[in-house]
Order: structure tokens, then sequence, then C-alpha cells
């Protein structure tokens, strides 16, 4: 049985590192024939088209490939074997298929623990960079439940920000004197960035400083209209400091800050819930693909199990994309709906897995 249980974990890996590889070379081939014009620009070379592929690749695409990487590892590992009849010779000798998909169903759970861990750096760290392409070089950081950005004479702090609605929400511009003294500090609850990159504050107060008088105090306006006109650069920085940014721990420290300030934090939850999950479908996806190629020795089609076992990773999908769209209208239930779709999947799944043939 040890050796059974290697030659199954060993194809399954190896067809895993397979799939993934060559997924991520044919969407990389893919994408500089689609994106060529943006890619291969004057004085470009191939440390730009590499930085191109390196971030753009794991920032769209390496969330959705590695579990599918596992659907179609755990398929092929036992429909190869399907096909070629020797699941009957394993049954024959009188192991169960349940007793050989189980290295394959522990190393899909080792590789989930793995996809969080890629997830939480590689993936993330390729979206902030890929965020900051063709905008300003300098960093947006977190700090003490907000972000904050420099430039120049000014300081910015933004609460979050909505990049789709062009949106960013408890917004704090402080201006400097050359000297570093406080000239004039603008609180706001949104402000609206413009494609002409106008900022529209809305419920702004400001204070204007005298540094020629530090003891006098400022005076305050509330005007009913400000705007301020802004480079290009601060749009793509500021518009990009979305918790959607934040690893998971900070994530966390994002959503103490608001309970502590009385905010709602339900959608950041629901955020948070779903990244916290989301690694565990290689696992799910692993199991779901278990029964379907077990049922390659008896259809003797390995293109017919693979796509019903598609329709069901589409209908996850499905059900993923439903509670993110709770998520976003705030619902006191998009917290446990993430952990709901994996139980519901998961219990099917398993259930599909028992009723293998002995």
């Amino acid at each position: 049985m040890r050796i059974l249980s290697r030659y199954f974990l060993t194809s399954y890996l190896n067809l895993f590192v397979a799939t993934l590889v060559l997924s991520l070379v044919s969407i990389g081939i893919v994408e500089m024939l689609a994106n060529f014009e943006h890619i291969f620009t004057p004085g470009s070379d191939a440390v730009d088209v590499l930085q191109y592929l390196f971030l753009r690749l794991p920032s769209y695409y390496l969330r959705d490939l590695i579990p599918l990487s596992s659907f179609a590892a755990a398929l092929l590992c036992l429909g190869l074997p399907g096909r070629r009849r020797e699941l009957m010779a394993i049954k024959a000798g009188g192991v169960s298929l349940q007793r050989v998909a189980l290295p394959i169903l522990v190393a899909a759970a080792a590789l989930s623990v793995g996809a969080l861990f890629v997830y939480e750096t590689v993936v993330l760290g390729a979206t902030r960079e890929w965020n900051r392409l063709g905008g300003d070089p300098e960093r947006v950081t977190f700090r003490r439940g907000s972000f904050w950005y420099h430039k120049g004479q000014a300081i910015y702090n933004v609460r979050d920000a909505m990049p789709d609605k062009r949106m960013l929400r408890g917004v704090s511009v402080y201006e400097l004197s050359p000297q570093g003294r406080l000239l004039r500090s603008i609180r706001a609850t949104r402000v609206r960035v413009t494609v002409d990159h106008q900022w529209q504050f809305q419920n702004a107060t400001v204070h204007r400083f005298d540094p020629a008088r530090p003891g006098r105090g400022p005076v305050v306006e509330r005007p009913q209209e400000l705007s301020l006109a802004l480079g290009q650069a601060y749009d793509v920085a500021l518009l990009n400091a979305s918790p959607a940014t934040l690893s998971l721990q900070h994530l966390l420290e994002f959503i103490s800050f608001r309970n502590a300030e009385g905010l709602s934090t339900s959608r950041h939850l629901a955020l948070f819930h779903a990244r916290l999950s989301e690694p565990l479908s290689v696992l799910l996806f692993a199991l779901l693909a278990v029964p379907f190629g077990v049922a390659v020795e008896r259809t003797r089609s390995l293109l017919g199990s693979a796509l019903r076992g598609l329709l069901w990773v589409a209908a996850y999908h499905g059900a993923r994309l439903a509670t993110s769209l709770l998520a976003a209208a705030g619902g006191a239930a998009a917290s446990a709906a993430p952990w709901l779709v994996l139980a519901i999947f998961g219990g099917l799944g398993l259930w599909r897995f028992a009723r293998i043939p002995r």
C-alpha cells in the first residue's frame, strides 16, 4: 500500500506542477499577443516584458489557476490509470479506491496551506506592484487603520477607497511649508476623483495655520465646494488604497480600528472571511475531481468526466460570486456565506466520494 500511496501522491504533485506551469505559460503567451502594443513599447527590453508578465500573471490569474490545477491533477491522477485498467487491478487486489485517493486529498490539504501563503505574499505583492505600474513610484503605507501617502509638501491620509466609483472616504490632507510646518489641513468624509484629476471634497472642513504665529489658533472654514487639481500619480496611488490590498493581518487591524470608531465593518469582515476561506478551494476541487477521475474506468471518457467536473467548478464559482455580491451589499450574513458555500460543496464532494464503488 505504501508503494501505491507514493505512486499516486507523486503523480498528483507532478501533474499539479505541470498543469500550473503550462497554464501560466499559455496565458503569458496570450497576454503578450493580446497586449502587444502595451508590452513592446519603444525602448522596452526583455526586463520590461518579464516585469509585466511576473506582475500580471500572479495578480490576475494565480488565485484561480492554483485550485483549477488541483482539480486537473486529481482528475488526471485517477482518470489516466482508470483508462489503462489500473484501477480495476487495484480493486482486484482488495484495495479500496477511497484509500488510493487518500494521499491525493492529504497533498491537496497541504497545498491549501501553501496557497494561503502564496496568496498573502506573491499574489498580494504582485497586485500592489501592478496597481502602481505607470503611477507614482512612492508607496502607499498602511498605519493605524488607514492609508498614508507622502508627496512633495503634502501628506494624504485615506481611510478607504472605492476605485470602481473613483471615490475616497475619510480623507485628510496636510499641506506643509518647506520648513515642515503645517499650513493647512483639509478633512472630508468623501472625495470624488474626476477623470480630469480634480479632487472634489464633500463635507470638507479646512483649518489654516499661520507659521509666523504658532500660538494663534487656526482659522476654520467650511466651504460648500472645494476642489484640488492633482496629478494622475495621486489618483493611481490613493484610489488603490483599498482594504482588498491589505494582508489578512492588516485587514484585521483595519476592522478593529473601524469597530473602535463605531463604523460599519460587515463588508470588511466579509472580505476577510472570503480571503481566508479561498485557499480551501484547492482541497475542495481535488475532492470534487476524485469521483470524476474514478468514473473514467467505467465511462472510458476522460473528456466527459472533465466536462462534468467543470460544471461543478462553475457552480462553485457562481455561488462564490453570489456571496461577493452579498458582501458588497453589506449583509449581516456575508461573513458566513463563503464558509457555507464551502460546506455545501464539501458535503456534496464527500457524499460522492463515499459512493465510489469499492
